[in-house]
């Protein structure tokens, strides 16, 4: 009797630890993924910037002067497209819940307020950027922008995809494992019955 207490006590502490260890994991891989995500971040940015100052064809002391202008404004215009987004988020949720029209109504009104922001902190960006820029210049710089961003975005829809591929492919693999032990421990149960 004290044998099954000592191994329950056992067993309990090492379900804890298990359970502790698997907490601790999670927390340390997501910020292994948060600094992941801050590195690609910053090395998707370290090209955009690199491949602006060629295509605009900047020497290094104009280059100076763009950036100087730009990086502020660019990160502005971030902030108003995350929160612009995270308010359409909110709306989306909005939508499938049990909200009235008045609800929804001030949701789609801060939308509007924020894409007339971000749209306005473009236009300053552009005039702030006359006294540097050409006119040809400004006009390459949306083109490129505009490209760019739509390389990024194709990317990572594609990296999401392959990601969701190996998710599945782990998940069919963990389960044809539960099936083939749960096979053989059925075989093992007839065998057993087979055998007194």
């Amino acid at each position: 009797m004290k044998f099954v207490q000592y191994l329950a006590v056992i067993l309990s502490l090492m379900i804890a630890s298990v359970a502790g260890y698997a907490q601790e994991s999670l927390q340390e891989r997501q910020a292994d993924q948060q600094a992941i995500k801050q590195e690609l971040v910053q090395k998707i940015e370290q090209i955009k910037y690199e491949k602006i100052k060629t295509a605009l064809g900047l020497d290094d002391e104009s280059a100076k002067k763009f950036f100087e202008t730009y990086k502020p404004a660019e990160k502005d215009i971030q902030g108003l497209v995350k929160q612009r987004n995270d308010e359409l988020k909110k709306l989306a949720e909005m939508m499938n819940g049990a909200k009235t029209d008045a609800d929804v109504d001030p949701e789609m009104q801060k939308i509007r307020d924020l894409n007339q922001q971000i749209s306005n902190r473009e236009q300053r960006l552009d005039s702030d950027l006359k006294p540097i820029l050409s006119p040809r210049q400004r006009a390459r710089l949306l083109m490129f922008e505009h490209e760019f961003n739509q390389r990024v975005r194709e990317q990572l829809a594609k990296r999401a995809k392959n990601g969701q591929l190996q998710a599945l492919r782990r998940q069919i693999a963990q389960q044809r494992l539960k099936n083939r032990l749960l096979k053989q421990k059925n075989q093992a149960k007839g065998n057993g019955l087979e055998h007194p």
